[in-house]
This record gives C-alpha cells, sequence and structure tokens, in this order.
C-alpha cells in the first residue's frame, strides 16, 4: 500500500530550516510514502466567530485537502518554547476536532 502524507511547514520564512528537514525527509522517504508539501501561509487567521456554517472558503479548501493524506508530519521551529503562529492557525483551522 502507498501512504500519503502531507508536510506542513510551521514557518513562512524560504529556505527555513523546517523547510530543509521536510524536503530531506520527502527525497528519503521510502517508495511507499508519498510525501507533499502543504501551503499554509494564506490561511486566514481563525475567528471563532468564523467557525460557522459557513466558514471562509480558504478554511474549507484546506480541510478538503488534508482529508486525501492519510498522515501529517508537522515540522515547525521553536518560537518562545512553542510552536510557530502560523502552526497554531493551521491547526486550529484545519483541525477543529483538536480543540
Amino acid at each position: 500500500m502507498k501512504y500519503k502524507i502531507a508536510a506542513i511547514i510551521g514557518s513562512l520564512r524560504k529556505c527555513s530550516f523546517s523547510s530543509k528537514t521536510a524536503e530531506n525527509l520527502i527525497r528519503l522517504a521510502p517508495e511507499n510514502i508519498e510525501m507533499e508539501i502543504v501551503e499554509i501561509g494564506k490561511l486566514p487567521h481563525y475567528n471563532e466567530d468564523l467557525a460557522t456554517e459557513n466558514p471562509p472558503k480558504e478554511w474549507v479548501e484546506f480541510r478538503d485537502q488534508i482529508k486525501t493524506f492519510h498522515g501529517v508530519f508537522q515540522f515547525t521551529p521553536e518560537y518562545n518554547r512553542s510552536v510557530s503562529g502560523v502552526l497554531k492557525n493551521t491547526l486550529d483551522v484545519g483541525f477543529p476536532s483538536l480543540r
């Protein structure tokens, strides 16, 4: 079986260590693992007031895209002893069941 894995990079910096790590893991992944970097930089900030029956289309598109994967790897820098803000936003927007 071939597994499709999303690579979510929690840094928006070009050439970040997180993106380099993800790119190397993609390159070194075994043949039965297909990894794809999922873009998160344009997701609108999470706002619970928008978490209605009609959330922003970017949220819906991102959630639908994530559903096509068997799993998710997160690559993130450490900012102030925590994950980056863009990764936190991605978790809030894309995985509402985690709240």
